[in-house]
């Protein structure tokens, strides 16, 4: 039987990239627009990973579901507009992916963010020229914490998935490998609602570095 691939397969908001900066800019400029005092980072990090309607509910709090449906549309369309410019990644991030590369380790994404806006930041950021294995809500009839797209990207890199990572900043991501039967690691960076520790992930990394210990070592 031919030997499979070690592979890492990655969360992306909130684990390689900090969206989460660009979605408080739009929040308030959204609270400009509407004279409303503006609001810290905090609020806005906390529901990064779970969507424009969460962050919206948790920045206008007392607004009417009907007036932050209206509040999203405009979210939506100042982020498409914007997704791919000043993109940042978690420091040591590009070193992570670069360093497991050579020592032969596939790698791929798996995330909730339609592919919408996934695929313009993938392209921008070069990685479409180094791993195929992108999988969004598109590609899959449900999204985490069902394993289905861990799966995928698992067949897409020819992963033993018994040696290979789901790599998450929520608690969802970590199920979400468990789900799929791969090793996972939680990072303490991005947008946590709870203490990492507590997510019964088999590792837990607090900087790049660590996190490529784990891949490399584990």
């Amino acid at each position: 039987m031919p030997h499979k691939n070690k592979a890492a397969i990655f969360d992306l908001d909130g684990t390689l990239l900090n969206t989460g900066l660009t979605f408080h800019k739009i929040v308030n400029e959204l609270k400009s627009e509407l004279d409303e005092e503006l609001v810290s980072f905090e609020p806005v990090r906390k529901f990064s990973s779970r969507g424009a309607t969460l962050i919206l509910k948790n920045c206008f709090k007392g607004y009417s579901d009907h007036r932050i449906e209206g509040l999203k549309v405009k979210f939506l369309e100042k982020y498409q507009e914007r997704l791919t410019e000043n993109l940042v990644l978690y420091k040591g991030i590009d070193s992570l992916l670069d360093t497991i590369e050579k020592r032969g380790i596939s790698w791929g994404i798996v995330t909730n963010k339609s592919w919408k806006y996934t695929g313009p930041i993938i392209k921008k950021l070069g990685w479409d020229k180094k791993t195929d294995a992108i999988i969004c809500p598109d590609h899959v009839s449900e999204a985490k914490p069902n394993p289905e797209g861990v799966l995928l990207a698992a067949k897409k890199l020819d992963a033993d998935l018994r040696e290979s990572f789901y790599v998450g900043d929520h608690r969802r991501d970590i199920e979400t490998g468990k789900n799929a039967g791969t090793k996972t690691i939680a990072c303490s960076w991005g947008y946590a609602e709870d203490d990492p520790a507590h997510w019964g992930a088999d590792f837990l990394a607090n900087n790049t570095d660590e996190l490529t210990q784990w891949i490399l070592e584990s």
